[in-house]
């Protein structure tokens, strides 16, 4: 299979594609005003205690308070906070332990972010924080060596547990990443040297803070994704930003030098994701309907905890009878369920129903070929059998926003009943398209057309971005509000003819 890694750096979001055999399988935008924290270490402050849940409520500095429940403090917390080299090592606890004997009102607490807030939750939290290095993940609070399961061969296995064990400090954990695969020891002490380094790093943090401050952040986006998924597995890493195309080389040659053959620069005026196709992608991974190369289509209903997916022959008929038209008709779905729940960053339950068959061999081929679908998911959906009815259920683990929560909001012109693009989103949109529109025509002056809340963004929270725009090719750019336009119009018109002008491809 060829990946690549697609890396987009803009003034005001960052987005990174990760592709398949061409196919857009990954997304991860993340926006400037809107940071992620998943990973983060914080020294926070029980606000409340409530042994009806076992939890406990901390502040760490977020608009919500973060979630903790017992089973992710450690134990001998209070005498763990004054240790350094000499470690008292925890395990988790068993649910009976009361959250009231563990942890008071007002008490400091170090946690790191497992979980990011969504939707009306806030930030799921624990006291096991663990650090993610290139090739191993250093657990400071647990006692255990493991290695990832998708490292195969027993012989490699048992190496890379020999090495970790020795080289992790004495009381602590350590996880050994699928990239370590074929390293050796060098590469492995360096990581672990860092890792340590950066932990001793936190708890002086920890001594000298006042709650709630944040203790370490996680790398940003970009090294963050070429941490974890830059391996030897991907063919190409393409970036259209100089700055970080240099801070991937710098990261690659101290960590990964056989990588850095691989990263390859953007040139040329054309917009990177517009070159190849996955701003069309994009949009359409918001849509409920997803067309099949058959002629059939899946229907796509999310919430924020439970998803349903429908499969349906919809124009395609097939060349022999009703069953073989219906069994073709889910194995084409299966793959493209698997693809579209990873895109989508679907979580919780979701149900699948697909068509019924006849035939049990044939459904638990069905079940099959989506199993197998789903293992390069790096979040291990579980998958039910297929009941009589023909359905699917699906567990999945989601630890940021869906892609339907990142990009869009509930729509006001239906009370909340639909989704439309925020207006962020749109206003990312005009920035895109003014790219792609540039590149084409040679209009000096352009008046951009669009509802007041966009024109707003446009000349307040991302003038820096069309002003960047309008640097880069040195052309005159007007923005006007128009109150009767849906919220997603936009419309570009000529400054000098008001011809109205279109973005191809779009």
């Amino acid at each position: 299979m060829n990946r690549e890694l697609i890396i987009n750096v803009g003034s005001k979001e960052v987005r990174i594609a990760l592709l398949e055999d061409r196919k857009l399988a990954e997304l991860v935008i993340e926006r400037a005003e809107s940071r992620h924290c998943l990973g983060n270490v914080y020294k926070g402050r029980v606000e409340t205690v409530v042994p009806g849940i076992q939890a406990a409520f901390v502040d760490i500095g977020m608009a919500k308070n973060g979630f903790l429940y017992v089973t992710d403090v450690t134990d001998g917390l209070a005498r763990y906070e004054d240790q350094l080299e000499e470690r008292i090592v925890p395990s988790r606890r068993l649910r009976s332990d009361s959250i009231a004997k563990v942890l008071k009102q007002g008490q400091d607490v170090m946690v790191q972010v497992t979980k990011e807030a969504i939707g009306t939750k806030g930030t799921r939290l624990t006291t096991f924080v663990s650090l993610p290095g290139r090739f191993l993940v250093l657990m400071p609070n647990v006692a255990h060596v493991g290695v990832s399961r998708k490292i195969e061969g027993e012989s490699e296995r048992a190496r890379l547990k020999r090495l970790a064990t020795k080289l992790k400090p004495r009381g602590m954990g350590v996880i050994v990443r699928t990239a370590a695969k074929d390293v050796g020891k060098k590469e492995l002490k360096a990581d672990m040297e860092f890792l340590v380094k950066q932990w001793r790093a936190i708890r002086r943090r920890m001594r000298s803070a006042t709650a709630p401050a944040a203790l370490h952040e996680d790398s940003g986006p970009v090294l963050r994704v070429v941490r974890d998924l830059f391996t030897t597995q991907v063919d190409r890493l393409l970036v259209d930003s100089e700055v970080e195309y240099s801070r991937i080389l710098n990261f690659c040659e101290s960590l990964a030098p056989a990588l850095k053959r691989r990263v390859k620069l953007h040139h040329g005026k054309r917009p990177l994701f517009d070159k190849l196709g996955l701003e069309q992608e994009i949009a359409k991974a918001l849509r409920r309907k997803v067309w099949l190369k058959s002629g059939g289509y899946i229907v796509i209903e999310q919430t924020e905890a439970f998803g349903v997916i429908d499969v349906n022959t919809g124009k395609f008929t097939g060349k022999k009878n009703l069953e073989e038209t219906v069994f073709k008709t889910n194995l084409e779905a299966a793959k493209e369920i698997a693809r579209q729940v990873r895109l989508r960053d679907m979580g919780g339950i979701i149900v699948v129903d697909f068509i019924d068959m006849e035939s049990p061999k044939r459904g638990a081929e069905v079940i099959r070929v989506l199993t197998e679908a789903l293992k390069d998911d790096r979040s291990k959906p579980t998958v039910s059998e297929l009941t009589e009815l023909g359905l699917v259920e699906m567990t999945r683990k989601r630890v940021r926003h869906s892609l339907m929560t990142m990009l869009s909001e509930p729509c006001p012109y239906c009370e909340g009943a639909g989704r439309t693009s925020s207006d962020v989103t749109v206003s990312m949109e005009v920035l895109h398209k003014l790219d792609s529109l540039f590149c084409r025509v040679r209009e000096k002056s352009v008046i951009v057309e669009v509802h007041p809340r966009v024109a707003e963004r446009l000349q307040g929270p991302d003038s820096d971005g069309l002003e960047e725009v309008k640097r880069k090719f040195k052309r005159e750019v007007s923005i006007e509000g128009k109150p009767d336009f849906h919220i997603e119009k936009v419309r570009f018109r000529s400054g000098n003819t008001q011809k109205v002008l279109k973005v191809p491809g779009w």
